[in-house]
């Protein structure tokens, strides 16, 4: 008897019993589907959590600010005696210092990024009606690190910084309700703060397409779109100018970097932070630059992930062995029912190792076909699982779930594994039933009633 004799032969054989081979498989298909259940949603959570980091930078972004340097107290009333120090002159960050170190770093820097608030709330007024916005000096290569899109015109470019010029990138948002539409591109514009009534004139150099869902307001509130308070972005120098100018110091205490294509960015923080202690801060040992980057951030998240899902998995797939006992049973069961079966077979001549590939092949067909459903359902309740997750997220917080994609990823390494532990389930569990079939003795099986 081949092998695909035994598999026609075991396919009878569970055929006759539907019940019973159900419920032999039933141990198997639970366990099965808990393991691909779990690595399902564990995968699914590293995708979903890569690409909504993609959608807030990129895993090419590194945050850095700079922080003074805390002494190693011994006592709580030295903590509270402390204060935090003052950044002399020559600690300062300033926008030259940045270029300088965009300059050094120009290989493996693509941009440096900094945003300063110039008028938190300001209404500005067009040729058809008035728009809420607020304005922030910024340097090149903020809107690819905040993932807005350039529509029309130009972006603010290092020219604009170093002359410190009255430039201006407004949203298409602004656009609508200000200007009808209308191209506003050349033309100049002007910002009446809420505040103080202060009054800035700024000359449109390009237009960038605003999505609230994504900023954070708008549509996604109560608020009207034509409420909707949209940033004017400006050259950052003439923002931190004209704020010294009213009284505010230097605060250029953090920016953002974002690096090249194919760079290692947890590296490169490393080095940057390198490069700004010995620049700026070795000489007073007050402070220093700290950076963390987005994919230093994903590769530690993925790895409390795996732990997680590699725990849960394994104590999950212990149920896997209750369903081999089980299939040990139903075996053994099936030999002592078949006993007469057998001793009919050997006095035809038929060998101990065909008897016993028989009852192994049908031991492995019911466990793998245990283990095919149990992967269809472990992928249907993690797909389920995934998507009801994403709703909940998206129905408690709205501005969350606009950047929230779920990602459903069944675990293919995960399904191998299964498929072909699942056989050898079959393979183990098995085999003492099979062996227990080959040695009978015919003249004993064929007496059996």
């Amino acid at each position: 008897m081949n092998i695909t004799e035994s598999i026609r032969l075991s396919f009878e054989s569970l055929k006759s019993n539907k019940l019973r081979s159900f419920l032999t498989m039933l141990g198997i298909i639970i366990g099965i589907s808990a393991v691909i259940t779990i690595t399902t949603i564990g995968n699914s959570l590293q995708k979903t959590i890569a690409s909504t980091m993609r959608e807030l930078g990129g895993t090419n972004l590194i945050y850095a600010y700079v922080n003074a340097i805390t002494p190693e107290f011994e006592t709580d009333a030295e903590w509270e005696a402390w204060q935090y120090p003052e950044m002399t002159k020559d600690e300062q960050l300033t926008y030259e210092r940045l270029s300088e170190f965009q300059t050094d770093f120009a290989d493996r820097v693509e941009a440096v990024v900094v945003e300063e608030m110039l008028i938190s709330a300001a209404s500005s007024t067009g040729d058809k009606s008035s728009a809420k916005v607020s304005v922030n000096g910024v340097t090149p290569g903020y809107l690819s690190s905040s993932k807005l899109t350039l529509i029309a015109g130009r972006d603010i470019s290092d020219a604009d910084n170093k002359q410190a010029k009255a430039t201006a990138l407004v949203s298409d948002l602004y656009v609508k309700y200000a200007w009808g539409g209308q191209n506003p591109i050349g033309r100049q514009i002007l910002v009446q703060s809420d505040e103080d009534g202060t009054v800035q004139k700024f000359y449109v150099v390009g237009v960038y397409h605003y999505d609230a869902r994504k900023q954070g307001s708008g549509i996604d509130t109560k608020t009207p779109e034509k409420d909707t308070v949209t940033p004017i972005l400006v050259p950052y120098t003439y923002a931190a100018q004209t704020n010294q100018a009213n009284g505010m110091e230097n605060d250029l205490q953090s920016f953002n970097i974002m690096a090249k294509d194919g760079v290692d960015a947890t590296a490169l923080s490393q080095d940057i932070a390198t490069y700004f202690d010995q620049k700026y801060f070795s000489a007073n040992g007050t402070f220093e630059l700290q950076c963390y980057d987005m994919a230093s951030e994903l590769g530690q998240i993925d790895q409390v992930l795996n732990v997680l899902t590699i725990a849960i998995s394994v104590i999950a797939a212990i149920s896997l062995i209750v369903g081999g006992v089980g299939v040990m049973n139903i075996m053994l069961v099936s030999v002592v029912e078949r006993t007469r079966e057998i001793g009919i077979r050997k006095a035809l001549g038929a060998k101990n190792k065909s008897i016993r590939r028989q009852f192994m092949t049908e031991a492995v067909v019911i466990c793998l076909m245990g283990g095919v459903i149990g992967i269809v359902i472990g992928i249907l309740n993690g797909f389920l699982l995934s998507q009801v997750a994403g709703m909940l997220v998206s129905s408690y917080e709205q501005e969350l779930g606009s950047m929230l994609h779920v990602t459903v990823s069944p675990s293919i390494t995960a399904i191998i594994i299964s498929v072909v532990f699942s056989m050898l389930i079959g393979v183990v569990f098995g085999y003492y039933p099979a062996k227990r079939a080959a040695n009978m003795s015919p003249i004993d099986a064929l007496r059996y009633e």
